[in-house]
């Protein structure tokens, strides 16, 4: 359980830092959803928000277990999400709508309940 409170307190750490960067920055980077592949067999966090017609970037990182992604829906190809290696995919989103997103590679006992929902706003 404390291990599970660690990873939460460092994947919403890791956002704040990212969004509390200083006034430096690329003119041609897209916005970066900084997701978390836990040991767990859970995504940190677990639902994200997207909008039509937006890029954006979304960096995956595991801290523990061989996970994977990929939705045709939302352009994500087959992805795997190992620990130490992180991994980034752009997505432009084409329809709104709720996209569940399971996890792709066995990874446990829990495997069945890891999902990724991605919520597309006009």
């Amino acid at each position: 359980m404390r291990l599970s409170a660690l990873i939460i307190a460092s994947a919403v750490f890791a956002s704040a830092t990212v969004s509390a960067s200083p006034a430096k920055t690329n003119p041609k980077a897209l916005p970066v959803v900084n997701i978390v592949a836990t040991a767990e067999q859970k995504f940190v966090p677990d639902h994200i928000v997207l909008h039509v017609g937006k890029k954006q970037t979304l960096h995956f990182s595991s801290t523990g277990g061989v996970h994977g992604v990929q939705s045709t829906d939302l352009g994500i190809p087959s992805t795997m999400i190992m620990p130490g290696k992180p991994v980034s995919v752009s997505v432009n989103p084409k329809n709104a709508g709720t996209y569940k997103i399971p996890c792709s590679i066995v990874c446990g006992p829990n495997h069945a309940d890891m999902a990724l929902t991605v919520q597309v706003k006009p």
